[in-house]
């Protein structure tokens, strides 16, 4: 393929993605992006400085992917909420071999990880809002800790299957068959969410658990 300077930086950012969730990012060598991207090495520091550029920049992509959905949640009407939720779930699916990367180097004490650290602690504060609803429970620390608990294993249940990747044990899985897994995942989350927030029953499920 003739590369450009037009198309060679989206090429060479693809080409970094594809290799860092394989390989690791700390694997793979300049050279070998070089290679598989059909650019020279002087051509990567042109765009991006370094190895450490590339990351910086996916880094930087999925902030503002981040930063832009949660923009849009509005505890003022739960439907579109559970929508919102719904499109950021699909949008973690959409980049998996970027969130991928991301979870692998989130504490490495890179500063510029620092934003979107910050982001999945917002989107944990959306998830203990989405459960409290109008209700407020930040008088009893009891409960407040417990919702804490809560929030961290969902969490834990939204991005796990990124930061281990499982989908790389059903490879020999047909890819329509995967686009299922993906869409019942996402569904079932939202199930979980809403059975938890007690958006159908008009009260807080979890309060049992307390």
């Amino acid at each position: 393929m003739y590369i450009t300077d037009k198309n060679a930086k989206t090429i060479i950012l693809n080409t970094s993605i594809a290799l860092f969730s394989t390989h690791g990012y700390r694997e793979t060598s300049i050279r070998e992006i070089s290679k598989k991207a059909g650019v020279n090495v002087s051509m990567i520091s042109y765009y991006f400085g370094s190895k450490d550029g590339i990351l910086r920049d996916i880094v930087k992509n999925i902030t503002e992917g981040f930063t832009s959905l949660l923009s849009k949640f509005n505890f003022d009407d739960i439907n579109a909420t559970m929508n919102v939720l719904k499109q950021f779930l699909e949008y973690l699916e959409n980049n998996r071999p970027q969130i991928k990367i991301l979870f692998s180097e989130i504490g490495k004490g890179y500063d510029y990880l620092i934003p979107v650290k910050e982001k999945i602690t917002e989107l944990q504060g959306k998830l203990g809002s989405l459960i409290l609803g109008n209700k407020n429970f930040s008088s009893n620390s009891e409960l407040s800790r417990k919702l804490k608990i809560m929030t961290d294993i969902l969490l834990g249940m939204i991005l796990s299957d990124y930061i281990f990747d499982f989908s790389s044990f059903y490879n020999n899985i047909p890819e329509k068959e995967k686009s299922l897994w993906r869409e019942e995942r996402i569904q079932m989350l939202i199930k979980i969410l809403k059975q938890l927030s007690g958006v159908d029953s008009g009260k807080l499920t979890f309060e049992p658990i307390f």
